[in-house]
């Protein structure tokens, strides 16, 4: 799994990105403003949105955002691609500190009716600490 850093907001991959957003089991969790989302990914500090290759085919993506030392992130890993492991993959590696941030602790907010996501959060030793509407809130911290 190769881990590229998303640098300019007219990336090359970004209409495959885009595409793979777009589609409705990704839609429906996921929505992006297309006019500021990549200059906020590339220009904001403590940002970090990395494209995810898998023998040289872009399969995933992770949003992550640094805040005193909390690790804020998302997965998306393509439909094509789901169901294989790799999101658990991803998570791991983040985890295990491969892409050498700082940080103490990871939240992500789950949709409640994503149930993949729910699960494999809860595989991969997140522990839920409450629910906003209709998110569910999960917390892993690193020992």
């Amino acid at each position: 799994m190769i881990y590229s850093l998303l640098k300019k907001s007219d990336d090359e991959d970004i209409p495959i990105i885009l595409a793979a957003y777009n589609q409705p089991s990704v839609s429906q969790f996921i929505s992006i403003d297309e006019d500021n989302y990549w200059i906020y990914v590339t220009e904001t500090d403590n940002v970090f949105f990395y494209k995810i290759y898998v023998n040289d085919v872009l399969v995933a993506t992770t949003q992550i955002e640094l805040i005193n030392r909390v690790l804020y992130m998302s997965i998306v890993v393509f439909p094509k691609y789901q169901n294989q492991g790799i999101g658990k993959i991803i998570l791991k590696d983040i985890q295990s500190g491969k892409l050498k941030l700082d940080f103490t602790k990871i939240m992500v907010s789950v949709d409640e009716k994503n149930i993949a996501s729910l699960k494999l959060f809860e595989k991969c030793g997140f522990v839920c600490v409450g629910k906003d509407e209709e998110l569910f809130k999960y917390v892993y911290i690193i020992n």
